[in-house]
């Protein structure tokens, strides 16, 4: 699941990673300032973008999904964490 790189489903120094009741990975993608999601066998599924606005991240470092389907991303660089809500698969 994923190689080296700047573009989709690839990574630069990841520093969290977590799997979703759905079989979801998340990887914390921390130099490409991105959280990025694959499907439970390795497909890019998409990723965030850097930024400090809602959904955007710089340099994240940890990343962790809740029993209620949040998902809890560190993002060091902007100070804060961010809250989302996990889709489910449709």
């Amino acid at each position: 699941m994923g190689s080296g790189g700047t573009g989709n489903g690839q990574l630069s120094t990841t520093k969290g990673v977590f799997v979703d009741g759905e079989g979801n990975v998340y990887v914390a993608d921390y130099w490409n300032c991105r959280i990025q999601k694959f499907s439970g066998d390795g497909a890019f599924i998409a990723h965030g973008h850097k930024g400090d606005g809602d959904g955007q991240f710089n340099t994240p470092k940890g990343v962790v999904v809740d029993k209620d389907g949040y998902i809890y991303i560190a993002d060091t660089s902007n100070s804060r964490m961010q809250k989302f809500q996990v889709q489910p698969a449709t």
